[in-house]
């Protein structure tokens, strides 16, 4: 059933690439949201599939439903532009919200050692850096959100540091996953920061196709680590 869910989640994000390409319509705002419901769906199959992990699979299924409402919301900003501001708040504190369950999952369930959480803080101060110090070189102006953008940026960049760190430590499947999706989600963030922030042009077909790449295959893997993991009880590292 897992792998169905995740094919039809592929079959609508790929009719929604097709669809909003070069504009944004409503049925492009109904295949994106197909696309999400679908790996929230899968989250829902792994986790009746391997019920032992339910601490991990409601928390990462918790931050698959804040995923959704963040995608809601920043749709939202084009429909009614005038609220964009409000939209796009919202979209940051939602998106943030579901990090805030994925990385105390990740820590909580590897079992990764207290201790070496300076690792993925470092990382995550060193890319907050960067992003701030090539705000500028990048043609990007982050305005008001500029507090909002770098508190953001330690929330991402700490999941992905956080997931890389489990799979290296643990060697194992479910958080090699979570690495991967954790590095393409800042890679999502990445592309998309200029779209919203940089000059017209960078709000173009090639950003848009990455952007919405990145992020579903994150989301998607996310998901499929509950799946990954064994029974509870079973060593992991």
């Amino acid at each position: 059933m897992i792998y169905g869910s995740l094919a039809i989640g592929l079959v609508f994000f790929v009719l929604f690439v097709i669809k909003c390409h070069n504009q944004r319509s409503v049925g492009g705002v109904f295949l994106k949201n197909m696309t999400s419901i679908f790996f929230i769906i899968t989250a829902v199959i792994a986790l009746v599939q391997n019920p032992s992990q339910y601490q991990y699979g409601v928390m990462i299924l918790a931050g698959l439903v804040f995923g959704m409402l963040g995608d809601i919301y920043l749709d939202q900003k084009w429909v009614y532009p005038a609220d964009d501001r409000k939209y796009l708040y919202a979209g940051f504190v939602s998106f943030a919200i579901g990090h805030l369950f994925y990385i105390p999952a990740i820590i909580i369930t590897s079992g990764i050692p207290l201790k070496l959480l300076w690792i993925p803080a470092l990382f995550a101060a060193i890319v907050v850096v960067f992003v701030l110090v090539t705000e500028k070189p990048m043609k990007q102006n982050y305005g008001e959100f500029r507090l909002t953008v770098a508190l953001y940026g330690v929330v991402v960049a700490g999941m992905a540091g956080t997931s890389m760190l489990a799979a290296v430590v643990t060697k194992h499947p479910a958080f090699i996953c979570c690495a991967v999706g954790g590095v393409m989600f800042l890679i999502s963030d990445l592309v998309l920061s200029p779209m919203y922030f940089g000059p017209k042009e960078k709000n173009n077909p090639t950003n848009f196709f990455i952007n919405h790449l990145t992020y579903y295959i994150a989301q998607y893997l996310l998901a499929f680590s509950i799946s990954l993991l064994p029974a509870v009880g079973t060593a992991i590292g």
